[in-house]
């Protein structure tokens, strides 16, 4: 095996500390001369109105075991969600003192994104983007139209991908990505301490992990489980997350006390009631990925996704969970039904793990080193 940490140094560039990614670095910190760059540092408040809709710290660790660095964020409205949220001009000069060999960013979206592409097409510097964009029904529109003409002229200027599955592969070599710049590098979590021992409870448990907001479809879910209970009282829905439509979601499931509305919970309270469920539940209109997914995975839960949520194909496999068309609740009741009724079949453990195993830390370390080894 190459010595990376001799030969080579690795620069990452990403909008700010992220709860999946902060174990990953660790991992290829022990493996890879490494050093993230990041574009801002959210507040509380920033940090909840950009994806949770209230202000919170994560309470696990993000900035340890591996080296970074905060770069100067000229934006006003500093944000990971906007392209002009992270606008970092000077990210040139930071980089040239850790002299990189390579650079990856986490996606292209962001304006600092597009400041170090052009910084590596200045210096030839190898530079990869990682991002878990799929498909969508935009081909149509406006959008769609631009984007067909533009993305391939503008993906060309990478040297590859670091694509998490299988629907993102679909999207870059819809754009002109050749498949052989194409590297596999999973969607992962760090499954170690999403592992723990399962906690006794006393009803069948199905767990909704999202924000309540239209794109999650809270009331697909709150509708079909009303219509299960009525033929099966030992089952609970616990829902988790908060958002605008958290309000008329209690309003909607006010007559069945066993949907349960638990607010937003953080890592260490959220992996306590994956410990103590059954099945994860993901109902989105549309979702690049669904990392609940692989959470649910390491604990060792079933899940039941809609066809909008990338990582069906690749990790709804006979024994793991099933999926639905998206907004069908007859079809979601149906799926609920099943699983509930199979609730002691213990087959799902094996095909777990071996899912486990690919779309892990472990892999994603190999495709980072794929990516240096061949530019």
């Amino acid at each position: 095996m190459e010595d990376y940490n001799f030969k080579y140094r690795l620069a990452i560039v990403v909008s700010h500390p992220i709860q999946y990614y902060s174990p990953l670095f660790r991992e290829l910190a022990k493996e890879i001369n490494l050093k993230v760059f990041y574009c801002f540092n959210p507040s509380s408040d920033q940090q909840g109105k950009d994806g949770f809709g209230i202000s919170f710290k994560w309470d696990v660790d993000l900035l340890s075991g591996y080296e970074y660095e905060f770069l100067e964020n000229f934006s006003k409205r500093p944000s990971s969600s906007i392209r002009s949220g992270c606008d970092t001009p000077e990210v040139g000069v930071n980089l040239d003192l850790f002299n990189p060999t390579h650079i990856v960013t986490f996606g292209w979206h962001l304006k600092s994104y597009q400041q170090v592409l052009s910084y590596c097409r200045r210096k030839s510097i190898p530079i990869a983007v990682r991002g878990d964009s799929k498909i969508d029904n935009t081909d149509g529109s406006i959008r769609g139209i631009i984007k067909r003409l533009y993305y391939p002229i503008f993906l060309k200027q990478y040297d590859a991908f670091l694509s998490v599955g299988t629907e993102n592969k679909r999207y870059l070599m819809k754009y002109g990505v050749s498949s052989s710049n194409i590297i596999f590098s999973p969607h992962a979590v760090d499954q170690q301490f999403w592992k723990g021992v399962k906690q006794a409870h006393n009803k069948f448990s199905f767990i909704w992990v999202a924000k309540f907001i239209p794109l999650k479809r809270p009331f697909d879910v709150i509708d079909a489980f009303l219509q299960l209970h009525e033929e099966n009282p030992d089952i609970e829905l616990k829902m988790i997350g908060s958002g605008p439509l958290l309000e008329a979601s209690i309003k909607r499931a006010a007559a069945c006390k066993e949907i349960i509305f638990l607010g937003f919970k953080n890592q260490i309270d959220l992996r306590n009631e994956y410990l103590k469920s059954d099945v994860l539940i993901l109902s989105s209109d549309s979702e690049t990925w669904g990392l609940v997914v692989n959470e649910a995975f390491a604990v060792g839960l079933k899940a039941i996704v809609s066809s909008e949520v990338g990582c069906s194909v690749d990790l709804i496999k006979p024994n793991t969970g099933l999926m639905y068309s998206v907004g069908n609740v007859t079809e979601l009741l149906e799926s609920m039904k099943k699983i509930y009724l199979k609730r002691n079949n213990q087959s799902c453990t094996t095909k777990l793990a071996e899912l486990n195993s690919i779309f892990s830390f472990k892999r994603n370390v190999m495709s980072f080193e794929e990516f240096i080894a061949s530019y």
